[in-house]
């Protein structure tokens, strides 16, 4: 073998090393959802028949170890467009994207992340990233950049979570915060019960507070988010609520209901509700098809929606 060849063998075992040494993960999620839509009066989706990708995405996470107790935590996360005719030009979208560092005390992020509020519905939202999604009705669902993120360690099933955005950053008005309280398990794995205290003040033209609860019994799962909402203007105040359940037939099938009203009119300008029927085919842990249909119901209008979709999570 040559010098050349020696050199070059070297070096690209050199370049190897950290690559191979890195704890990173790629992961995502690939969608596609045939849906028709009567007047478009809904959020994530447009009148008539519309073949969409909902939320689907690919990112990377990882970390590194710095000490013995520290460590660098990473997500790096973008949706991704393309699948669609209209967003050729522009592809792809900022989702949480931040780093940070995790010790024995918490973990802190900066960046682009999930408010702690939206985080505390947990697994309530049984049509997440959809038309049905409970953001079509309640306010505070919000991801925000040039954010701070503390989670705190579980004590005895007990954590804390905040959000903090300064008010000179971006186009804050005031600083922001969100505080939220959880006891139990927000995968519903650990423990078969989640309740969390949820509150946030100057995020997103909004001061919310909101309980939400969920409980997994045999093979039914229950859910319900109560929130009282007023913008800062003072001018728009009101009352949500969530109820959301599915029952696992068998392995594969699993129906589902979920039903919200808001009486706030901040995400509507007029009070508001929504119900939605539909059902989940399991493949595997990674892969299912599902169907819904949904109403959404206003004082002046309303709106129908049926959607056929099939998700790989990798």
């Amino acid at each position: 073998m040559t010098a050349s060849k020696h050199l070059l063998t070297l070096l690209s075992a050199t370049l190897a090393l950290p690559v191979m040494a890195a704890d990173y993960t790629i992961y995502g999620k690939a969608e596609v959802q045939v849906a028709n839509t009567d007047k478009g009066l809904m959020r994530y989706t447009k009148a008539g028949t519309q073949i969409d990708a909902p939320f689907s995405r690919i990112g990377v996470k990882g970390s590194h170890g710095l000490s013995s107790d520290l460590k660098l935590v990473y997500k790096y996360e973008v949706q991704v467009k393309g699948f669609e005719h209209d967003n050729t030009s522009e592809p792809f979208s900022s989702r949480n994207t931040y780093v940070g560092l995790a010790t024995g005390y918490g973990t802190v992020l900066v960046g682009r992340n999930d408010t702690r509020f939206k985080f505390s519905e947990g697994k309530v939202d049984q049509f997440n990233e959809t038309q049905a999604d409970i953001a079509q009705v309640l306010a505070g669902q919000s991801r925000v950049g040039d954010s701070i993120t503390y989670s705190s360690p579980r004590w005895n099933d007990l954590s804390v979570a905040l959000t903090y955005t300064p008010k000179d950053d971006a186009s804050n008005q005031q600083a922001g915060f969100a505080a939220t309280a959880i006891y139990g398990d927000r995968a519903l794995k650990a423990n078969p019960f989640y309740v969390a205290l949820s509150h946030t003040d100057q995020i997103g033209d909004l001061t919310a507070t909101r309980i939400a609860a969920a409980y997994q019994w045999k093979k039914i799962q229950l859910g319900a988010i109560i929130q009282d909402s007023e913008n800062l203007a003072g001018d728009k105040s009101g009352t949500a609520v969530v109820i959301s359940g599915h029952y696992r037939l068998n392995q594969q099938w699993r129906p589902k209901l979920q039903f919200s009203r808001d009486t706030s009119k901040l995400r509507h300008n007029e009070a508001v509700s929504q119900w939605t029927l539909g059902t989940d085919y399991i493949f595997d842990k990674q892969t299912n098809l599902y169907f819904l249909a949904s109403r959404l119901e206003l004082k002046s209008d309303n709106d129908t929606s049926f959607a056929l979709g099939l998700k790989y999570k990798f």
